[in-house]
């Protein structure tokens, strides 16, 4: 198996995007509710300066990053605050990428302080600390009827995340790791569910997403879906993972679940993990290793170890694989699922069911594998994708027909999340 990942990686190597390693954030552990409101900062200098500093009572501003840069790609929104004298103050952002810098404006006005600082924004913006964005450069304030070119800056404390793509970049294990994460459209910061998906070998978050549209498919449906980004090829651990150095991938998983609590209130019960290729085999892996995931669906990536694989517990888990994958052979499916259904106490028997060929024209069927005297706590389940190839169900086909058939007449994007959300933890 790992000649058949090794002269792939010849191939395809440069074909996937690449992401870009950032600087750390801290992490931290508590499940508690996101803070109330964004913070804002707005400074001028000169004489007499101008500074305010304040959580908005109302409104928002959206700090949003790019799914394949991991970069800010907007800041966004209008609200209020206490002015520095009294009253009440108001600022607006619209400021979003275009090319290789940051462009648009932002202005505050507070009659309170008889103050109004306006800059259009041209050039890049720091992103100082978790979900904090900084600019500083030439802006007009207005003052007792005089207006004046001054130094301004503002900043902007995003810290009651809004609805679209997030970034999180951290350092673990001497290595600058990432994750794209896309809250859903009526993202409130009330408790939410989480898919993790592990992209696969050469695989980036911003192609993972532009083969199977997973996030795209939480976004009207509620849920938080996370992309981490493996260091180097593939996931460590598994086969056709990256060898070295040692990074630690479970305790990046796990630094993960930690932010995703505690910065964007995920409800720690409903912790799910899905995963293409080798991150199918990662998936399996977190189905062994890790008790904070409620349920899994690896895809065209099963349990490669099954001896090492003492989870402890029952594991509602589907399996996702065609039975024409030239590059991870369906062969390898049946030791995994023998060694889940044992876990579980599943007994043998078996009942196929061929699913609806609602799209013959793709040349693929499907038969859906339960196993009736599983637990409840415990499901497992196989689908058999007939003529499939290593693709992802209802996505856009990676190299076309390269790597074999896909099929349409199953969406692993509902397969996964319909199956998974059944379940959380105790």
């Amino acid at each position: 198996m790992d000649s058949q990942f090794a002269a792939v990686r010849r191939g395809l190597g440069a074909m996937l995007l690449t992401g870009t390693a950032l600087s750390a954030v801290p992490a931290g552990t508590a499940h508690a509710a996101p803070p109330a409101a964004d913070r804002v900062t707005v400074t001028a200098a000169g004489s007499p300066a101008y500074s305010l500093t304040g959580e908005l009572s109302s409104g928002a501003i959206a700090v949003l990053d790019n799914v394949a840069s991991y970069e800010t790609n907007k800041i966004q929104g209008a609200g209020t605050l206490p002015g520095a004298e009294g009253g009440t103050a108001n600022v607006s952002f619209d400021i979003v990428r275009e090319g290789f810098g940051m462009k648009g404006t932002f202005t505050l006005k507070d009659p309170g302080a008889g103050v109004e600082v306006s800059a259009n924004v041209s050039g890049e913006v720091a992103v100082p600390g978790e979900a904090t964005v900084k600019w500083e450069g030439s802006g007009t304030v207005r003052r007792g009827g005089a207006t004046s070119g001054r130094r301004v800056s503002f900043t902007v404390e995003d810290r009651r995340p809004d609805p679209g793509d997030h970034a999180v970049r951290i350092t673990h294990a001497g290595q600058a790791r990432n994750a794209i994460l896309r809250l859903p459209d009526d993202y409130d910061g009330s408790p939410r569910p989480v898919l993790f998906h592990f992209p696969g070998l050469f695989e980036t978050p911003g192609a993972a997403e532009f083969f199977g549209r997973m996030a795209d498919y939480a976004q009207s449906r509620g849920f938080i879906m996370i992309t981490p980004e493996h260091y180097g090829v593939g996931w460590q651990g598994v086969p056709a993972g990256t060898p070295s150095p040692d990074v630690d991938d479970p305790g990046f998983v796990r630094r993960l679940q930690d932010i995703l609590v505690e910065r964007f209130n995920a409800d720690p019960r409903r912790l799910y993990a899905s995963g293409m290729s080798n991150g199918g085999f990662f998936t399996s892996k977190m189905a062994c290793d890790n008790d904070r995931f409620a349920a899994f669906v690896p895809v065209s990536g099963q349990l490669s170890d099954p001896g090492a694989c003492r989870p402890g517990r029952h594991v509602p888990i589907v399996l996702i694989h065609g039975d024409g994958d030239p590059l991870v052979s369906y062969a390898t499916v049946q030791p995994a699922l023998d060694f889940w259904t044992r876990n579980n106490g599943c007994g043998t028997r078996t009942v196929p069911t061929n699913l609806p060929d609602t799209a013959p024209d793709d040349n693929t069927t499907v038969v859906r594998h339960d196993h009736p005297d599983c637990p409840a706590d415990g499901p497992v389940t196989l689908y058999q994708i007939k003529g499939g190839g290593h693709n992802w169900p209802g996505g856009t086909p990676f190299l076309g027909p390269f790597l074999g058939g896909t099929t349409y007449d199953i969406d692993a994007n509902a397969v996964i999340w319909d199956f998974v959300s059944r379940y959380r933890l105790p």
